[in-house]
């Protein structure tokens, strides 16, 4: 099956099998992709991985609903002409390689995915027709481990959710690193399996690592826990907001200036944190300690398996 390739960010898809998504497109960027194409015509649509400058072989088969064009202006009066275009998604797809024809890129080996019959060999969770917005795990007990994760409906505007009890196959802390794993996964890749998976709790635990090593080397407890994915809510990261917040609002109260009520604020938050949390001074050792102590997080890998057992948990999407 030839198909021309229209790349997108963030992991914005269309659901397959009739969902719907209205997007607005530069007339001269991917607008002209689907301008030529045309209503009733077929793209594939797959995510362009900003952080590896590459697309994803994964995506949707989409159909070309509705073109709309339109024209506006800047302060300077400047018109620029976009697209408004509605795209309804049929089903997941792989390309296996690509061709560039003038302008364009197009795959001539197209192989449709049918990954709701494919699951229990092939496990996956789909992020096409919703974006993930955040999520949370919560510790009832060892065998009862709930994680949630919530986002936005793109047809409905509605909230959506999906939620599986990782309890008797995970712990609590690997739960907590899986939650945001899998959110990484799903605005990145628009797909969570198990190697996105690996791949995104790596670059999480890394991100967070260095937030932690930022925040105590410059004294900036507002940094705390703050990753591509978003803020992590964790034990740290809250006592930091409170703490910062009371101290602020104290040194105002006793006339201090602005300037100097945030930096004996940041100060003071900061050896409160590593008071509260006894982390120690040695700069890898409390990097591990903030991690796991403080914000309830393991950055130990797991087998394969273990990461497909925790996706067949799930259901496939918000509507399964």
């Amino acid at each position: 099956m030839k198909m021309v390739i229209m790349p997108v960010a963030n992991g914005i898809l269309p659901r397959p099998h009739g969902g719907r998504i209205t997007g607005i497109f530069l007339r001269d960027q991917a607008g002209k992709i689907l301008s030529d194409a045309g209503p009733g015509r077929d793209i594939f649509v797959c995510p362009w991985i900003t952080d590896e400058q590459s697309l994803y072989p994964v995506g949707i088969v989409a159909r070309i609903i509705d073109i709309q064009e339109d024209t506006m202006a800047d302060e300077t009066g400047t018109e620029t002409s976009f697209l408004t275009v509605v795209l309804e998604g049929q089903v997941h797809a792989r390309w296996h390689s690509l061709q560039i024809h003038g302008n364009y890129v197009e795959s001539s080996d197209i192989e449709l995915l049918h990954f709701q019959t494919m699951r229990k060999e092939y496990p996956v969770i789909s992020g096409a027709g919703w974006v993930p917005r955040g999520g949370y795990t919560e510790f009832c007990g060892e065998t009862d481990i709930p994680v949630t994760i919530y986002g936005i409906d793109l047809e409905t505007s509605r909230e959506v959710s999906i939620t599986a009890n990782l309890g008797g196959l995970v712990g609590k802390e690997q739960a907590h690193t899986i939650e945001h794993a899998m959110i990484r996964a799903l605005s990145t890749y628009g797909l969570c399996t198990a190697r996105t998976m690996m791949e995104s709790l790596v670059k999480e635990t890394t991100e967070l690592k260095q937030s932690l090593e930022f925040s105590i080397r410059h004294t900036m407890p507002e940094a705390l826990g703050i990753t591509a994915s978003g803020i992590c809510g964790n034990p740290l990261t809250n006592m930091a907001q409170f703490y910062l917040a009371q101290e602020f609002v104290d040194n105002i109260k006793a006339g201090k200036k602005l300037n100097d009520s945030l930096a004996n604020a940041r100060r003071a938050t900061m050896s409160q944190l590593t008071s509260d949390m006894g982390l120690s001074m040695q700069q890898g050792l409390r990097t591990l300690q903030g991690l796991k102590k403080g914000m309830s997080h393991d950055d130990s890998m797991l087998k394969m398996n273990t990461y497909k057992k925790v996706i067949q948990r799930f259901p496939f999407d918000p509507w399964g």
